[in-house]
């Protein structure tokens, strides 16, 4: 299991938003307060759709699109969800929508999948199907826009919302699947999210109707009540389709006359009452868990807030937004450090079901001192109720939040099918109007910039004032009786308001990171690789840079060079990863974190160091715009790197106790295990102990940091994007091209994985889940070729892992295989790894080795490559091509200076290559005698 990071605590406490079904976009709504004006300005629908209705009353949008050229995506929404089972259905939404894939009247049992991969689509990739709240739906992405695909894929729709079977045998085997999926999500940061969201939604709908269902009833449910909601919602006045790509409204509709047209409209029955009821006096609520290490208090002021359809709802929802991001940042500042009581604090705001939000302010606690904390807690609410926040502030968090809608806005443009079509479902699901991203975009920036001060700390005083708090205590079970009594949290909160502290002082922060440009540096070469170009800079520095448009406005971005930890010692290794992973805490060139965040605001950057053993670098993507910004701070990080002796003490005090208390949990030793006895030849890859991190100090890491990063020679600034060439090297030459020389490094060779056959067990926790996990090594030489093997063994090996363990087996949701190259050590590594139900441990082996074995044995046959191939040869077609993967290619070339057309090669390669070429690397990796074989099942019971 992996470390408990704010982020990851603060998302298990998240509510997912929620929406309303159908396709009636302009509902009624309220005034907000807002002026009359504003309210009777409706956001601007798209212009760019083609909607339209059938007789039967199916809706439909096709939105053209040219990237990527000739593709098609298609997605139908059956606007029925969990929200819409009755009591006895909980969980039957989603089983109806695993028998869409199991059998229709034309595509009997698996028919459907069989098919739709001999048309070249993936499994997963280019199929798949979602249950969420209010909808259900099927997307396809389409290997080509001809009449031919395009009927294909209407009939297969047209089967699966109207031509179900049920067939009795198929769903007995799909009731475990759903179980697997189920069971998948027991881990502990799946059940705080659940339960977070069953208190922060009681007394609705919301709180009662998890999609992923009641298993008791998906076990047991007769089939009479799974058809039941199918005929109850599975109508055409009931759906929308969405095709988006290389077509035309008149294909849709010829396609739709054949295949829906003739489907009758029927009545549907009445929609549930979604009314969320807010108590008008402060509750509490706890959530107890065993495996809980790291405890958390939170104060949620819940309340109504309409989905904007109009620029009064827009403006309400920004200005709500802006003030709880301007607490956030307040709060991250003052908690670098932890208090007698917390360790850290954040704030957000976020919808709830349709109609309401939640502000949400959260205390990480520094022990089981409860009432202090909520003290503290509520303390803090109170201090910026009185006093407010300040222009700075609001500066600050408008333009973050003006950055992000720019990308937004930035990123809808020219998007390829998926994406686009992702951007319509959001938008029906979420209820909101079908608005073109980039006139959404203008709209909130001329309200963003109306928004004052006042009216932020109005509303800020106002939310916290009128709406009741709803307090949560996120703690180990065993702590449950040190909890105060809600009369006593209460009594705290009133108080509180009541005698507000002092407001803080607050720096004034720089504005910018550099007075002036340094002077560009000297080129010494440039080569042109047909559409790559690469420069090389005085110091040794290389930029290799590709143009593209795919993503109008926005750059993606990678500073690399080999060395890595291995040019440290070892008692420096850890100091240096810890270094810079806290990079961005400490802060650099002279500006700690909060100018940092304030300067950088007004750029949606992203930007993120890292180092291990081989090698170091800082990657990310900005907008074009910010490209300077962007090797501002990169300048900055290598240069002028810096440690807070303070703060540091803080995060070491706070990681190591969460390490303290993570010792007993059973997903924990269970990982650490299998990572102790994999590396055990390179022990800075083991997990860390508390006792490594205390020894560590703020002066050796910044000196660990120092030895690798900072010089030029042996490194690349690798760009691709929507940007021109001589700004690329000019801001290059400027910000990199003064850097030391310094040494240039090769990859360094590392030492083996494990050998020998270990066996792993660990029994702990309650949750009726295993897990088995199978790792191996063998040695193997590192060539593309071979690399390429690898790949297609993964692929064939996985469906055939797939169609045993889950459509036959009915044991697991979703097996992991795979097998990977290593350079640095000269080895091939793999793994298998799923959950599934504990006691069908040995049988769910026994299958997956099974299928190795014959791989390693046999190979693989000639049907399974040409399907493997065919799907891989859609994918790498010109028009699907994506700046991910101009990205990883040219990152590769880069980094071994040496260009050469790596998709060019790889398709000759991979239309030649025969089942007898793989055949020796199957037996020499499927057959090693270097395993770990390792369990994780729950604690047994006396």
């Amino acid at each position: 299991m992996k470390r408990l990071t704010l982020s990851v605590l603060i998302s298990a406490a998240l509510v997912a938003g929620c929406s309303n079904s159908g396709l009636n976009l302009n509902p009624s709504t309220t005034d907000n307060g807002a002026s009359s004006v504003l309210a009777q300005q409706p956001l601007p629908e798209r212009t760019d759709i083609q909607q339209g209705q059938l007789a039967n009353g199916m809706n439909y949008i096709v939105l053209p699109n040219a990237e990527p050229a000739n593709r098609i995506s298609m997605q139908l929404i059956v606007h029925a969800g969990s929200l819409d089972e009755a009591d006895d259905q909980k969980g039957i939404a989603h089983l109806v929508e695993h028998m869409a894939f199991n059998g229709t009247e034309q595509f009997p049992s698996n028919g459907i999948i069989e098919h739709q991969e001999s048309l070249g689509m993936v499994f997963g990739r280019d199929v798949n199907a979602m249950t969420e709240y209010y909808t259900t739906s099927y997307y396809l992405h389409l290997p080509n826009n001809s009449n031919k695909m395009l009927d294909e894929a209407f009939n297969m729709f047209s089967q699966q919302v109207s031509a179900l079977t049920f067939d009795q045998s198929e769903l007995e085997n799909e009731r475990p699947v759903v179980e697997e999926e189920w069971r998948r999500g027991l881990n502990m940061m799946a059940r705080l999210g659940t339960a977070n969201r069953k208190i922060t939604l009681k007394g609705s709908r919301f709180g009662d109707r998890d999609p992923i269902g009641d298993m008791e009833l998906v076990r047991h449910i007769g089939a009479d009540r799974i058809e039941a909601f199918y005929d109850d919602w599975y109508h055409p006045n009931n759906m929308t389709l969405l095709v988006v790509g290389s077509v035309t409204k008149a294909q849709v509709e010829t396609m739709l006359g054949k295949h829906f047209a003739q489907m009758p409209a029927k009545p549907l029955p009445a929609r549930p009452d979604l009314t969320l009821p807010l108590p008008t006096e402060l509750t509490f609520d706890t959530i107890e868990d065993p495996e809980i290490t790291t405890e958390v208090l939170s104060v949620n002021l819940r309340g109504e807030q309409a989905m904007p359809h109009n620029e009064a709802e827009l403006r309400a929802e920004l200005l709500n937004s802006i003030a709880m991001t301007m607490m956030d940042n307040r709060l991250r500042v003052q908690y670098q450090t932890e208090t007698d009581y917390i360790s850290r604090m954040v704030s957000s705001a976020m919808p709830l079901a349709t109609g309401y939000n939640n502000n949400r302010v959260m205390a990480i606690l520094k022990d089981g001192n409860y009432l202090n904390a909520m003290n503290e807690l509520f303390t803090e609410v109170s201090r910026y109720a009185a006093h407010g926040f300040t222009q700075q502030d609001l500066d600050t968090a408008r333009k973050g939040l003006s950055a992000r809608y720019r990308a937004m806005a930035d990123g809808q443009k020219g998007a390829k099918n998926s994406r686009q079509m992702m951007g319509l479902f959001n938008q029906i699901r979420m209820q909101k109007p079908l608005v073109e991203l980039s006139q959404f975009n203008e709209i909130a920036q001329g309200l963003m910039s109306s928004i004052t001060i006042d009216e932020i700390n109005q509303h800020f005083t106002k939310v916290t004032q009128e709406r009741t708090p709803l307090v949560i205590a996120q703690i180990n079970s065993e702590h449950a009786k040190q909890l105060p009594t809600q009369a006593e949290i209460a009594s705290l909160w009133t108080k509180a308001l009541a005698n507000p502290p002092a407001a803080l002082a607050q720096k004034v922060l720089p504005k910018s990171l550099f007075d002036k440009a340094p002077e560009a540096a000297k080129v010494i070469s440039h080569e042109q690789f047909d559409d790559v170009q690469k420069w090389t800079l005085a110091n040794g520095a290389q930029v290799w840079f590709q143009h593209s448009d795919e993503s109008a406005n926005q750059v993606q971005m990678r500073w690399q060079g080999y060395g890595g930890t291995s040019l440290l010692p070892q008692e420096d290794r850890r100091a240096a990863s810890l270094a810079t992973r806290n990079l961005s805490t400490f802060g650099y060139g002279g500006f700690n974190a909060e100018a940092l965040a304030a300067i950088n605001a007004d750029h949606n950057m992203r930007q993120i160091a890292y180092v291990d053993l081989t090698q170091q670098g800082i990657f990310g993507s900005t907008s074009s715009d910010a490209v300077e910004a962007w090797l501002q701070n990169v300048n900055l990080m290598l240069t002028q790197p810096q440690v807070d002796e303070t703060i540091w003490k803080a995060k070491q005090t706070f990681m190591a106790r969460s390490m303290d208390r993570r010792k007993d949990n059973p997903s924990s030793q269970f990982n650490e295990k299998i990572d102790r006895l994999r590396f055990e030849n390179t022990p800075s890859q083991q997990p860390m102990t508390p006792e490594e991190l205390r020894s560590v100090s703020a002066e050796q890491m910044l000196k660990a940091y120092k030895g690798i990063f900072g010089t030029a020679a042996g490194h690349q600034l690798v760009v691709i994007g929507d940007i021109d060439a001589d700004t690329v090297i000019d801001l290059a030459s400027r910000y990199l091209g003064h850097l030391p020389s310094g040494e240039a490094h090769g990859e360094p060779k590392l030492p083996k994985l494990a050998t020998g056959k270990h066996r792993i067990l660990v029994e702990g926790g309650e949750e009726p889940q295993g897990i088995t996990s199978v790792l191996f090594n063998a040695d193997y030489p590192y060539s593309d070729t071979a690399k390429n093997q690898a790949n297609l063994l993964t692929r064939v090996v996985s469906l055939r892992m797939r169609e045993k363990l889950r459509e036959e087996a009915g044991g697991v949701y979703t097996s992991r295989f795979g097998i990977q190259l290593e350079r640095a050590r000269q080895q091939a590594y793999g793994m298998i790894s799923y959950s599934h139900q504990p006691e069908r441990a040995d049988e769910l082996k026994q299958m997956a080795l099974a299928i190795v074995d014959e791989v390693a044995k046999n190979g693989i046959t000639q049907e399974e490559l040409d399907k493997v191939r065919e799907q891989i040869i859609s994918g790498l077609k010109p028009e699907a091509i994506s700046d991910r993967d101009r990205y990883r290619w040219l990152t590769e070339m880069a980094a071994d200076d040496n260009y050469r057309d790596l998709l060019t090669d790889y398709l000759t390669w991979l239309n030649q290559v025969t089942p007898d070429e793989l055949l020796p690397m199957a037996q020499t990796i499927l057959s090693t005698d270097n395993v770990i074989d390792a369990l994780l099942l729950p604690e047994k019971k006396s």
